[in-house]
């Protein structure tokens, strides 16, 4: 979500391009060669995609108010034909661009769930091209060894994110579903953060990854009638 002030307009006759509105004004406010470039990146049009880059557009470049660029945009969608191409065709750079969140690509590669033993583990293709995550991707996709190696080089476990709900690591620990990592940082001194008012969604709750699903669905109380008494079940209204 992005934030109240990035939806503040200038008056029409002041903007740059009054002919777009993306409710975005960062993006309407890109040059066209990267407005046509992060426009088909978002539509996952490869070939506009390389149309553009064999002209020249900077691949590295910042799309959007968050600051993020065409390789973090096609992790975050999934798309592994534009992500290839990217990598592999044009060499976009892996670890150097942050989006204003302190993310690289491969970070909001896991914070979609593209990890193993996911179906599409975009993580892991992209770590061995080189790419390594940040602390806050780390923390997001449960890369506990890299976690480790934070805490181990002197990682303040209670540094917050302004970005992301102002929020410690161990918070977007358990935002994330990953527990293991939040106890191992509580271990560490990290503090659990309490709030009121938040609902608190793990990745079973978003989409199956086809582990515990009988349980989830005990817990939620949305299995089938008469499951695991009836050996089949008969909808009341046809007796």
């Amino acid at each position: 979500m992005l934030a109240p002030w990035a939806f503040e307009y200038p008056a029409e006759e002041d903007r740059k391009n009054p002919e777009r509105f993306s409710n975005d004004y960062y993006r309407d406010t890109l040059p066209q060669d990267l407005w046509e470039f992060e426009n088909a990146v978002v539509d996952g049009d490869v070939f506009t995609v390389r149309k553009c880059l064999e002209a020249g557009v900077n691949i590295n470049a910042a799309l959007d108010n968050n600051h993020m660029t065409a390789l973090m945009i096609a992790c975050t969608m999934g798309n592994w034909d534009l992500i290839q191409i990217l990598v592999e065709d044009f060499d976009a750079d892996l670890d150097g661009p942050l989006s204003r969140a302190g993310l690289r690509a491969i970070d909001y590669a896991g914070y979609q769930g593209y990890r193993f033993p996911n179906e599409h583990p975009i993580c892991e293709y992209l770590k061995s091209k080189g790419s390594q995550h940040t602390w806050w991707g780390a923390c997001i996709a449960g890369d506990f060894k890299r976690v480790k190696e934070f805490v181990e080089n002197g990682q303040d476990v209670d540094e917050v994110n302004p970005v992301l709900w102002s929020a410690n690591a161990v918070f977007i620990a358990q935002e994330f579903a990953q527990n293991r990592i939040a106890a191992y940082l509580v271990t560490k001194g990290g503090t659990v953060v309490v709030r009121n008012c938040h609902n608190v969604d793990t990745h079973e709750m978003k989409w199956s990854v086809g582990r515990g699903d009988c349980f989830f669905y005990k817990s939620c109380k949305v299995e089938r009638p008469g499951a695991g008494v009836m050996d089949e079940y008969v909808p009341e209204w046809t007796v």
